[in-house]
C-alpha cells in the first residue's frame, strides 16, 4: 500500500503564528489564507497535468475547513469524491482559547452546510451536522499516537493492498503518522512539513517495512510560496 499524506495550506492562524510567534488571537477553525488558496489551487493544477507518478485510488481529508479548502481542487483534478475522516483533524482538535485564563477549550467546527459549500465532492459522516462536526474534548498531544496507529490501520483494512491513497491532514498529527508508519516509537526531532506539501510512504513488503520514499515534497510551489 502506498499512502500520501498532504498538509493542507497557510491557514490564518499559519501566518498569525509566523507573524507573532503568538497563539493569541487564533481562529479555532482557521480557514486558508489567500496564499494558501493559490497554493492548494498550484497542487490540484499539477496533480492534473501529471505530476503524481501514482495513480490515487482513494481520497480523504480532515473536516478542519483549511484541510477541506486544500483537498477540494485536488479531488477535482483527481476526478475523485472526497472523503471527510472525522479522526484526521490536528493534534488538540478544534478549540478556542478563553482570553483570560489562557485555557483551551473545545469548539465543534464549521457546520455542515459550511464545509459542503466548499466542495460538491465532500462527502461527509453523520457526524458532521449544522452544529459541527467535533464533540470531543481538548485532545492532549500523548493521545495522538494512538489516534494515528488507529487512523492508518483503518485506512488499511478499508483498501486493498496494492491501493495508493492520499489524505490531507496537519503538519502536527503528520509528526506522529510518521513515527508510526516508519515504526517509530521515540523521537524527540521534529520533520518539517510545509503547507501542501506531500509525505509519500510506500510499503516494502520484500523488506518487511514502510519507506519514507517522498518527504515534504514541494513540485508545484516556487520558492516564493513555500511556508510553514
Amino acid at each position: 500500500m502506498r499512502f500520501v499524506v498532504i498538509r493542507h495550506g497557510q491557514s490564518t492562524n499559519n501566518l498569525l503564528w509566523e507573524q507573532t510567534g503568538s497563539e493569541a488571537g487564533r481562529h479555532p477553525d482557521t480557514p486558508l489564507t489567500e496564499t494558501g488558496l493559490m497554493q492548494a489551487r498550484l497542487l490540484g493544477e499539477a496533480i492534473t497535468a501529471g505530476v503524481l507518478p501514482w495513480t490515487i485510488d482513494a481520497l480523504y481529508c480532515s473536516l478542519m475547513m483549511r484541510a477541506v479548502q486544500t483537498a477540494a481542487p485536488v479531488a477535482a483534478a483527481l476526478d475523485l469524491p472526497l472523503i471527510g475522516h472525522e479522526d484526521m483533524y490536528e493534534v488538540g482538535g478544534a478549540f478556542h482559547i478563553d482570553e483570560a485564563s489562557g485555557i483551551k477549550n473545545p469548539h465543534p467546527g464549521s457546520s455542515r452546510s459550511e464545509l459542503l459549500a466548499v466542495s460538491d465532492r465532500l462527502v461527509l459522516p453523520d457526524s458532521a451536522t449544522e452544529a459541527g462536526w467535533y464533540s470531543r474534548p481538548f485532545e492532549d498531544a500523548s493521545d495522538a499516537p494512538a489516534r494515528a496507529r488507529a487512523l492508518i490501520a483503518e485506512l488499511r483494512a478499508r483498501h486493498d493492498d496494492d491501493a495508493t491513497v492520499a489524505f490531507v491532514s496537519h503538519g502536527f498529527l503528520s509528526q506522529f503518522l510518521f513515527r508510526e508508519l516508519l515504526g517509530i516509537t521515540d523521537m524527540p526531532g521534529w520533520v518539517e512539513i510545509h503547507n501542501t506539501s506531500l509525505t509519500v510512504y510506500e510499503d516494502a513488503p520484500e523488506f518487511a517495512n514502510t519507506r519514507a520514499v517522498r518527504t515534504d515534497w514541494t513540485p508545484h510551489l516556487p520558492e516564493a510560496l513555500v511556508t510553514t
